[in-house]
């Protein structure tokens, strides 16, 4: 499905009759539904006045044969309804977090660096989770209940408008009680729900950091903070349940009360006269149905409240207008992969002090450029900047001279690639893994490419080979496995600009030559810009750019800064 750039999302009721195609053949079945069940209560009145009376088996059984096909017409509508009201939520839901992946996809990576990864997986799939099971449970039950009610209630005050009355001033008493009631159960499970998301918080970080609890002894302190959480949630659970079973007592008992209210009235008027018997059974036996929407509406509204709050908290994600700026159009026929940087400056956030300061530089297309300095120098800030991942505050930064504005960043990325320090691998095979560059390349394009990245080198001892699963994260593989299928990616992808943020600084001396003697391979022929932390990887550079503080202080090739009273020769002789 494609998705279109989210707009501004409305509010969750108008979201829902968004959806009314489906959902109005939903209505129109359970309208069918209602009329088809609504004179089920009266039939008794018809066997107990007429026939019983009258001692007419055939009238009974005809009742009896007449009830049994409005009830199968009844289901028969009720599970078309319930099918067209699935397929208007199930749209509904794939849509809502089709839009929230397409809005991550196009938030400025400031945003998302301010944001907990938690948080919006959180939105994608709690939020939305909660929000289908408020939707479908209203259009599923409330909404026919409440349809089957009102067409009972007209027939109840034809046949007998004071009993109607009546059950009318009961009726708002009782449902004032249950939702003063109801309140108080409301807070018990907040209360609860409070105690095990602290519990499951407690677990989670804990089996995490189960290495290091083992590394340093500490299994006993690690256990009372467990037993302490769970004790709270065993207290919480153990009152919430007493508080089911009181709200429970007191439903059935109320429910019973308004029954016992409306046998007397009603048998009051069946002594004057007014009503019959069979009347007043009918009354009884439909009072359920009666009651049934004032108890599901207050049961959905906690649902229901939950579910506004998870849609606010989506909707609040979708109408971000934090998205990046990048409007070109521009694609290049042939992109060469010069850059030119032209006094650039970059911050994070409005404010404070700039990651980069007025950056004056030229690549040259197909020229290896390392950039060095201590942490916090602006090395991946820059080379984050060159792939649009972050937009100057101030100055320009060029391809092949034309303005990152005026150019279409999203072209511009399909004919790059980067390789970074930790190496971002999914939980599919290690050929899927490899394919992500390119999803039509063939199999011996990947074969070609696990050459030249040395993947060969290990990938046909594994059991399965490619098919191999990577696990989640890579977990299956060692850093230097994982690093080498990241470069056979990249070259599949055949990138004109090439970065490669800190690519061995991980790993141990047998891993980093493999990896290196790759990255070599990869390099030839492209720009490439290399974030290094070793020094001594970066001798083969045309030229090293050296920051400091955000500022570039320092600019030649490694046998040049290397000598003489520069601080690329400090920091040589430092790491030495």
């Amino acid at each position: 499905m494609d998705y279109k750039e989210p707009t501004e999302a409305p509010t969750l009721l108008k979201y829902i009759w968004s959806y009314r195609s489906q959902q109005m053949k939903g209505i129109g079945l359970t309208l069918l539904r209602a009329i088809v069940i609504a004179p089920l209560p009266f039939l008794f009145r018809i066997v107990i006045d007429e026939h019983v009376k009258s001692a007419n088996l055939m009238g009974i059984l005809s009742i009896a044969l007449l009830f049994s096909g409005l009830l199968v017409l009844h289901y028969c509508f009720a599970i078309y309804a319930a099918r067209y009201f699935a397929i208007s939520v199930g749209r509904m839901m794939v849509e809502l977090r089709g839009r929230i992946f397409h809005k991550l996809q196009v938030l400025s990576f400031g945003y998302l660096d301010d944001q907990q990864t938690g948080r919006l997986i959180s939105k994608y799939a709690f939020d939305t989770q909660r929000i289908e099971q408020v939707t479908y449970p209203v259009l599923r039950q409330l909404l026919p209940e409440a349809l089957v009610s009102v067409c009972i209630i007209t027939l109840l005050t034809l046949f007998n408008w004071q009993l109607m009355i009546a059950l009318a001033l009961i009726i708002p008493v009782y449902a004032i009680a249950k939702i003063v009631f109801y309140g108080k159960l409301i807070k018990t499970e907040t209360e609860n729900r409070v105690a095990r998301e602290g519990m499951t918080s407690q677990a989670s970080e804990l089996i995490s950091a189960i290495r290091l609890i083992r590394g340093f002894g500490q299994e006993q302190t690690a256990r009372e903070a467990m037993n302490a959480s769970s004790e709270e949630f065993a207290r919480s659970r153990a009152e919430l349940s007493s508080f089911n079973a009181l709200f429970g007592a007191f439903s059935y008992v109320s429910t019973q009360l308004l029954s016992l209210l409306i046998v007397a009235g009603g048998a009051i008027y069946v002594i004057q006269g007014t009503i019959t018997f069979g009347t007043l059974v009918a009354f009884l036996v439909a009072l359920p149905v009666v009651l049934s929407p004032i108890q599901l509406f207050i049961s959905f509204s906690q649902q229901y409240f939950q579910g506004r709050e998870s849609y606010r908290s989506v909707k609040e994600l979708i109408d971000s207008q934090y998205v990046e700026e990048w409007q070109g159009s521009v694609q290049l026929n042939e992109l060469k992969g010069s850059i030119k940087f032209e006094n650039v400056t970059f911050a994070y956030e409005e404010g404070h002090l700039p990651a980069v300061n007025n950056i004056n530089l030229e690549i040259e297309a197909g020229q290896h450029v390392a950039f060095v300095g201590p942490s916090g120098s602006g090395k991946s800030t820059l080379a984050n900047m060159v792939l649009g991942l972050y937009k100057p505050t101030k100055g320009t930064i060029k391809i092949d001279d034309v303005p990152q504005s005026s150019l279409d960043m999203r072209w511009f990325r399909r004919n790059s690639a980067i390789v970074m320090q930790e190496s971002v691998l999914l939980s599919g095979s290690l050929k899927d893994n490899i394919r992500f560059a390119r999803p039509n390349a063939t199999d011996k394009e990947i074969d070609e490419v696990a050459k030249k990245a040395n993947v060969e080198e290990f990938i046909h001892k594994l059991p399965e080979g490619y098919m191999t699963s990577a696990g989640e994260a890579g977990v299956h593989l060692s850093g230097g496995q994982r690093q080498r299928i990241s470069i056979a990616r990249a070259i599949l992808r055949n990138p004109r600009v090439l970065i490669l943020d800190e690519a061995t600084s991980a790993l141990d001396y047998e891993s980093e030559h493999l990896v290196q003697e790759a990255l070599e391979r990869l390099s030839e022929g492209r720009t490439v810009i290399t974030i290094a932390h070793r020094l001594s990887t970066v001798k083969k550079a045309d030229t090293i750019v050296v920051l400091k503080e955000g500022s570039v202080v320092e600019t030649g090739t490694f046998e040049k800064l290397s000598q003489g009273n520069s601080y690329f020769s400090e920091m040589l002789e430092a790491s030495a």
